[in-house]
């Protein structure tokens, strides 16, 4: 990103916070970020536009620092678990001013895509839970994952919108620290209780697929997968085989964020296009028809 957009939608979360998202003007936000109102438009089409992409950088932010704790192989499960709690209720805390006012406001109408975002979000935290919890609590528990996974959810959202929506501060490591515990005790009193887990693995990965229509972020990363391991098996030339190993890479990533930028994507696609051997060209043609009809 660069760091004139960075100082829009910086700009663009203050201005949210103190007057709410209905009442902010393009031109109070130009003029917090010290830039002219038509520099907003070379990187934003409306203000709606604006407000999304303030969403999705403050949630590509907690997952970027998510995924460095999950790759730190000096924590523990349960240490990995509660830090990332952490983590995501600080930002949480930080920006909790302007995200209460979207809220209130009724974020879903605010951009069409806003909906689906929500969804995402969701899918997301419940792969996060899972794979959390079975890592935590090892096979004594697997049967339970779905349950606690869906129960946790169902806390997390309401603690963290009672503090949002009444205006409590939230105390991230205090409140992490009891929301792992209370983890703890429903993975403690099902493993006891014996019975029959509400529901199963594979109803919440149908649901999930449902709910994402089954194309999407979660099917492009598939296919981007798909590609590499296909381009091992591919006879191709040392430096274009490279090229074209960091050009998927590139891909993948600008693909994960919640709001990639099209024009970057359609390059990438491009470029992925010009040097992709033939026998992977119908598959590229494939990713890119679906990332680009998105």
């Amino acid at each position: 990103m660069s760091d004139k957009k960075r100082l829009i939608l910086s700009a663009a979360q203050r201005v949210f916070a103190r007057k709410g998202y209905r009442s902010a003007s393009i031109q109070e936000i130009a003029g917090e970020a010290g830039v002219a109102k038509g520099s907003i438009y070379l990187h934003f089409r409306s203000k709606d536009e604006l407000a999304l992409a303030a969403v999705a950088d403050v949630y590509d932010r907690v997952r970027r620092r998510l995924a460095e704790l999950e790759a730190d192989e000096g924590l523990t499960p349960r240490e990995r678990f509660v830090r990332q709690l952490e983590e995501q209720l600080a930002v949480g805390e930080d920006n909790a001013e302007w995200i209460r006012r979207l809220w209130l406001e009724q974020a879903d109408g605010i951009h069409e895509a806003m909906p689906g975002f929500v969804l995402r979000i969701r899918a997301e935290t419940t792969e996060w839970l899972l794979r959390s919890i079975r890592n935590m609590y090892g096979e004594a528990c697997a049967p339970y994952a779905c349950d606690i996974a869906l129960m946790m959810q169902g806390a997390l959202g309401e603690v963290i919108g009672f503090h949002l929506l009444g205006g409590k501060p939230i105390e991230p490591q205090r409140l992490a620290r009891y929301l792992a515990s209370r983890m703890d005790d429903i993975a403690a009193g099902l493993a006891r209780s014996g019975e029959r887990p509400l529901v199963e693995g594979r109803e919440l990965d149908a649901l999930m697929r449902r709910l994402a229509g089954g194309r999407g972020p979660a099917s492009w990363q598939a296919a981007i997968r798909k590609l590499r391991e296909r381009l091992d098996a591919v006879r191709a030339d040392g430096a274009v085989r490279g090229e074209l190993e960091e050009a998927l890479g590139l891909l993948a990533a600008e693909a994960s964020k919640m709001l990639p930028s099209r024009v970057f994507l359609r390059a990438m696609l491009g470029h992925v296009r010009a040097l992709a051997p033939e026998p992977l060209r119908s598959d590229v043609e494939r990713l890119a028809r679906e990332m680009l009809d998105a």
